[in-house]
């Protein structure tokens, strides 16, 4: 037994001995695992100490001193040419006027700390908190909600470094705000940025804005023009009280919350601050610059690719699509058609010109008067298109073989539920049916029940849905039958867009302003080419489309267009005259004029519209644009005769210089029509979605439109530019052409008020048969107006 036991004890204490050594082995494995990280803690931890101190040195050699702080200048302008070369702007030409920071309205500086950096006066430069939150709300919100800079940062941004977003540029901006805050004191950090930052319409500091956008020293100013103030800096176009005074205000009562948040202001004032209304200077400081409505849109369209800083920054290079020459006859077009129905209350217009090979927009015109208003109704208002949205409404038919060119619709009077008991009795513009009319006459004579007849077979949603999807209208769109005669407010420059479909035989192209931007040093940061959305509708229905355009032209409501070579275009009225329209095209270029009557109504501080006097789109528009054309046509062809010459640029690049031979002078592009509304001291509010309330229509027989469903109710459910009598032509190769009329019988266009033959100036024409020798033999003169 004894003998066992001790084996035992001999083969266990052999085990232990073998244990120990592979414990050992572990042991010194685990001590190089840990000689290794530290040597490698140890050499990263050199190397991001040596990276961070020669970062550091190279901020530290650029730092400028304190005197060159103070002394600093902004940097050169920005330059924006059309694309003949010609300086339509300079951006960031300074107004500055220097001022103490005792000099500042404190609710001015508090408006600015708690808008821009709440911290101001507890960081040392770099807001670490703030910069944690604002990551996190952005984060979370998908954008970019918030800036973690500080007011010292964003001054040193602005001041000393370039405005590229790259990680090394943050840190540089972080040390240098640092050591602006060791050399700096608060205040004069503050000082410095109330009189650098930019607020918008050249003013550069607190004392320039308000200047321009008051027209008050600093000490007058109200704690609600305070904040509205600190409310600019972040987007100055896009927060422009001239131009968005809804936004403006919008932003305004953020910033009166924000300081009610921080303890600046009481609840009283915050609520009595909103309350304020705004009362802006006379008009914005006057336009320095060329075709004023179109630099405003490729300001707007470079401050959302770049954001402010590159814009402030200057020295930038922009050449846009804008062909001065072109410009100059949409605004002189423009001027001389509102003049010459004036008395019929036309005071408001707009243009837009396409060139359909590229999608450059070659001329804009927004309005009559920049000085007076600057709000832009191609890009920016809404509009009820009237008979213009009708090719959509057939366009969808065709796509989706309900219809063709050949088809007859019933042209008989309809009676249509409308909600709440009430019914929808929708007329012709001349009160008469015609019976049964093929598809061709309805859209070239725009005859409005056969289009609501069309509407009908394909649905108001499938119409308001080819809208979106194949024609690009962006503009909210009522699925319901008034759709059909354009009940549903479109902007222009929408309506536009979707023309181009037809003569491109279904393909859509995007107009576009801006072909090019190279920053100081040359480098390009943008070179834009026009871009094709392609086979939105089949090639056969936008020639079927196509030929009825040139139809509604040659016999139809836009014969006062014909005298431009293969002209295609469709007139549009709104039911109570309200808004005229002609969209029309050649095979190079396509435009879209506008008109209304425009009045300022001191009850609601707006500017609203109200019924024209027979006004028409063919009878105004149509002419306003074969004006147009007649001068475009003459200018393309010098520009071909240009391209065929080696030394000259190809039409629609950028001139290498400026200076370029004399244009005509007929409009100087800032130089807009006398005002024809009552002055204001104020730009009043205004919306994107206009006609306002009260555009019911004039005829009794109308009310309400239908519901199935209903969302809201259309305002404008007929129109008006029909022209009862004219012949229903054929469209090119669609159809048999229509039987002559008989020997002794001749069409004759007359004016509608005389009977007479129609001048230029009769605001309504319709085409007549008359037995031969018994048609007028006199021209109407009730309508003529001598041009000066």
């Amino acid at each position: 037994m004894g003998v066992y036991f001790g084996v035992l004890m001999r083969k266990a204490m052999s085990a232990g001995g073998q244990a120990q050594p592979r414990k050992r082995k572990k042991r010194r494995l685990w001590k190089r695992v840990l000689a290794y990280l530290t040597l490698m803690f140890l050499i990263l931890l050199l190397g991001g100490m040596t990276f961070a101190g020669v970062l550091y040195y190279q901020v530290a050699q650029m730092m400028p001193s304190v005197g060159v702080i103070e002394n600093y200048q902004p940097r050169e302008a920005s330059f924006i040419y059309s694309a003949d070369g010609v300086l339509l702007a300079r951006i960031a030409e300074e107004y500055r006027e220097p001022a103490t920071l005792e000099e500042i309205p404190k609710h001015l500086i508090n408006a600015t700390i708690a808008k821009e950096d709440r911290r101001f006066w507890q960081h040392s430069g770099v807001d670490w908190r703030g910069a944690a939150r604002a990551l996190w709300v952005n984060l979370t919100e998908g954008d970019i909600k918030q800036g973690g800079s500080t007011l010292t940062q964003q001054l040193a941004r602005n001041v000393f470094l370039t405005q590229r977003r790259t990680i090394a540029r943050k840190i540089q901006e972080i040390i240098l705000a640092q050591e602006m805050e060791r050399r700096l004191t608060k205040e004069r950090i503050l000082e410095l940025y109330l009189n650098q930052v930019y607020y918008g319409n050249g003013a550069y500091g607190v004392k320039a804005a308000a200047r321009v956008y008051f027209n008050k020293p600093l000490e007058q100013l109200t704690l609600a023009e305070c904040a509205l103030l600190a409310a600019l800096p972040q987007r100055p176009s896009g927060y422009d009280p001239f131009s968005n005074p809804d936004e403006a205000i919008s932003q305004r009562n953020l910033v009166l919350d924000l300081m009610a948040r921080e303890g600046y202001i009481t609840p009283a004032q915050r609520d009595a601050a909103k309350a304020e209304p705004l009362r802006l200077a006379r008009s914005r400081p006057r336009s320095q610059f060329l075709a004023p409505y179109f630099v405003m849109d490729v300001l707007r369209e470079l401050e959302a690719l770049y954001g402010r800083e590159l814009l402030l920054q200057g020295n930038l290079k922009v050449n846009t699509t804008l062909h001065m020459e072109m410009q100059r006859a949409a605004e002189s077009a423009l001027r001389r058609g509102i003049q010459a129905f004036r008395a019929q209350g036309v005071t408001q217009g707009a243009i837009v010109l396409i060139d359909l090979r590229t999608g450059q927009i070659r001329a804009l015109v927004g309005g009559v008067d920049f000085r007076r208003t600057q709000f832009n109704n191609i890009t920016q208002g809404r509009r009820q298109p009237g008979s213009a949205f009708k090719p959509i409404v057939y366009a969808t038919a065709f796509e989706l073989g309900k219809l063709t060119p050949n088809s007859t619709l019933s042209d008989t009077p309809l009676d249509l539920p409308a909600g709440g008991g009430k019914r929808w009795r929708p007329q012709n513009a001349d009160g008469k049916f015609r019976g049964v009319v093929s598809v061709t006459r309805a859209l070239a004579a725009s005859i409005n029940i056969p289009a609501i007849r069309a509407a009908q077979l394909v649905g108001a949603d499938k119409v308001a849905e080819f809208a979106r999807t194949r024609f690009g209208i962006e503009s909210p769109l009522d699925p319901v039958l008034p759709l059909a005669l354009g009940a549903s407010a479109v902007r222009p420059i929408e309506l536009a867009r979707a023309y181009s479909v037809f003569p491109l035989k279904g393909n859509r192209i995007e107009p576009f302003m801006i072909r090019r931007v190279e920053d100081q040093n040359g480098v390009v940061l943008l070179d834009q080419q026009g871009q094709i959305t392609p086979n939105v509708l089949s090639p056969q229905t936008a020639e079927w489309i196509d030929q009825i355009l040139r139809t509604a032209v040659v016999s139809g409501t836009g014969q006062a267009a014909s005298r431009i070579p293969n002209a295609r275009g469709k007139t549009g009225t709104t039911s109570d005259h309200r808004d005229a329209w002609f969209v029309g095209y050649t095979d190079e270029y396509l435009a879209l004029v506008w008109v209304a009557s425009e009045y300022y109504n001191p009850q609601t501080q707006r500017w609203e519209y109200r019924p024209m006097k027979r006004v028409f789109g063919g009878t105004v528009c149509a002419r306003i644009w074969a004006d147009l054309m007649e001068r475009v046509n003459a200018i393309e062809r010098q520009l071909q005769l240009r391209q065929a010459r080696p030394s000259q640029p190809a039409v629609g690049e950028p001139a290498s210089s400026p200076e370029q031979e004399p244009l005509p002078t007929d409009n100087t592009g800032d130089e807009a029509p006398p005002p024809i509304a009552p002055p204001h001291t104020e730009e009043p509010p205004r919306t994107p979605t206009e006609p306002p309330a009260g555009t019911e229509p004039d005829s009794p027989t109308t009310t309400s439109a239908p519901t199935t469903p209903i969302a809201s109710t259309p305002t404008d459910t007929r129109t008006a530019d029909a022209a009862p009598s004219v012949a229903g032509g054929a469209p090119r190769e669609s159809r048999p052409p229509a039987p002559p009329p008989a020997p002794e019988y001749i069409t004759v266009s007359i004016c509608a008020d005389t009977g007479l033959i129609a001048t230029d100036y009769c605001p309504e024409v319709i085409s007549k048969r008359f037995e031969k020798g018994k048609e007028p033999k006199s021209r109407c003169n009730r309508h003529g107006v001598r041009l000066r």
